[in-house]
């Protein structure tokens, strides 16, 4: 099938300045792009006053967890995603054995409120996605959470030599198939409870086949540069391997100062001869399970009993107190830190639960979008806050996504957006509950990017803006053949209205699609057309190249 792009404005994601042309595509290939072209026996399409680009591509996305639940994945076609990296964060749908069977049902599934459907290995999940189809490109990072609970399941114990070198052979053989590297969650369980050298070991594998290592970093608040970065930045350097910064931001009470601090340690990296790269997401807030964050991997093991008896109950807030004081107190100014700790522990209660809001939950809906501090007190009167909180993460059954504002949009986002390295991405992750509510960016985080940071703020251009969706992330990733509109790449097109793209997802309803995508095309098939979904099931699982 021919389809030819008529009159449109072309911004070919390389970053140079958009041009009038039409783009010829036959098959899944770019073959012709100039001025009046034509093909008897190809589909028009009219670009008049539209942008023609490549398909965007979402460098930090979790949709793997979800997809063969969610073939046509409409999310991310209607605001014109063409390719998703997923895999992210340490935790994805492969590889798989029965004790990673067992880990993910007793934590991953309870706290994101997925059940994913596991696949043995990356050939495993490539073959089933060839077998129903799918609508979009999937890139995918082996995930380090799945290498190590191959072997321990939740357990914490340091790897020795022999189950290196089995998580070695592992992550090898997911190479060889396609994989585009290896990712870590550092602040998840079993990222959280993997020292450095382990990494070390796995990552030598990563830089063995040109991929990257991309990390959700064991600190990106008070211990961002000092923990975070500098873990990255040495792991990097001795494993001689590309490395990337999963949603990178700086969650500091002093963000003036730590901003260019980070931006510091990156540029003194690139200039020691070393690969950093980076993303952000483009919201102001944090999106987050929240028990995957607050408990230590133990709890999740007898996940019920433990929040119920009240040794361990105990034992939980003692341990929950000691993560909020790295995350959130370590850096604060010297008159909080000088409070003791027993009054800390009072007065945290009140202060945490009241900035934090509830984004989704599978049991009790009522709660979505209220403040914890208000769920708590409407849904377990009379209760101490921190004994109501273990109740509600028990009743939920973990799975409560949060949303927290962190981030200072002009002080802390904007100055790491414009840097040349870096992307936007979404971290979204979809759920199959029609009940459930999903936070507005698995729906408009790339036209926001467009609406808000290029056509109202001016922040950068649109080909600036284009660049950081489309050949950046491939580029980053490895991609050879997509993310540019070149002839003989594939033709993953999206064709949109610049002066009415917007997104229209809220906090409160974040299942919106965006106003403006005019078409999406993928690998050479019209896959949404005018705001509608065709069914389209002409995505694949990408296979990195050496």
């Amino acid at each position: 099938m021919k389809l030819l792009i008529k009159n449109g404005t072309i911004v070919d994601g390389s970053g140079s300045e958009r041009k009038k042309a039409d783009l010829l595509i036959d098959g899944d290939e770019i073959v012709e792009i100039g001025a009046n072209l034509k093909a008897e026996d190809a589909k028009i399409i009219d670009a008049t006053d539209k942008i023609v680009a490549p398909g965007f591509i979402d460098i930090h996305n979790h949709a793997d967890l979800t997809i063969l639940d969610l073939p046509k994945n409409e999310a991310y076609i209607m605001q014109g995603a063409t390719t998703l990296a997923t895999g992210m964060c340490g935790f994805g749908i492969s590889p798989s054995n029965d004790i990673v069977k067992k880990y993910y049902y007793n934590i991953a599934s309870r706290l994101l409120s997925v059940k994913p459907n596991l696949c043995e290995n990356l050939q495993d999940f490539i073959d089933k996605v060839n077998k129903q189809g799918i609508s979009i490109n999937i890139a995918y990072l082996v995930p380090q959470g799945n290498i190590r609970a191959l072997k321990f399941g939740a357990g914490e114990k340091p790897a020795n030599e022999e189950e290196i070198k089995f998580m070695q052979d592992v992550l090898r053989k997911e190479m060889e198939t396609g994989a585009f590297g290896m990712s870590t969650g550092l602040v998840y369980p079993p990222g959280s409870v993997t020292n450095t050298e382990e990494l070390i070991e796995l990552a030598k594998i990563v830089g063995e086949y040109d991929g990257i290592y991309d990390s959700h970093m064991r600190n990106e608040g008070a211990g961002l540069i000092d923990i975070g970065m500098s873990e990255l930045i040495r792991i990097a350097r001795e494993a001689n391997c590309r490395a990337h910064i999963s949603h990178w931001s700086v969650i500091s009470s002093s963000v003036e100062e730590t901003t260019p601090k980070a931006i510091q340690l990156v540029e003194d990296a690139h200039k020691e001869g070393l690969d950093i790269t980076a993303d952000i997401t483009v919201y102001p807030d944090a999106v987050t399970p929240l028990a995957f964050i607050m408990f230590n991997t133990w709890v999740f093991e007898d996940y019920d009993n433990n929040l119920s008896n009240p040794e361990t109950r105990k034992r939980i807030l003692d341990e929950l107190f000691v993560k909020i004081d790295a995350m959130f107190l370590a850096d604060a100014p010297l008159l909080i830190r000088m409070i003791p700790k027993f009054i800390l522990k009072r007065i945290m209660w009140p202060v945490l639960t009241k900035k934090v809001s509830i984004l989704s939950c599978p049991k009790n809906t009522k709660i979505q979008g209220m403040l914890i501090y208000d769920a708590l007190k409407e849904f377990y009167p009379g209760k101490k806050l921190s004994e109501a909180f273990l109740d509600l993460l028990r009743d939920e059954e973990g799975g409560i996504i949060i949303t927290l504002v962190t981030k200072n949009e002009e002080k802390g986002m904007l100055p790491l957006y414009k840097l040349p390295y870096v992307c936007s991405s979404s971290d979204g992750i979809l759920v199959v509950n029609p009940e459930q509510n999903e936070h507005p960016r698995n729906y408009g985080t790339f036209p926001r990017v467009i609406q808000r940071w290029v056509r109202e703020k001016d922040i950068v251009s649109l080909e600036t803006a284009i660049r950081k969706m489309t050949s950046l992330p491939a580029e980053i990733l490895g991609i050879k053949d997509r993310g540019s509109l070149k002839k003989g790449y594939k033709a993953d097109v999206v064709i949109f209205d610049y002066k009415n793209i917007k997104e229209k997802g809220t906090l409160e309803n974040g299942r919106q699609f965006p106003e403006g995508i005019e078409y999406v095309i993928i690998n050479g098939q019209i896959t949404a057309e005018k705001g509608k979904h065709l069914g389209t099931l002409n995505g694949r699982v990408l296979r990195h190249k050496k």
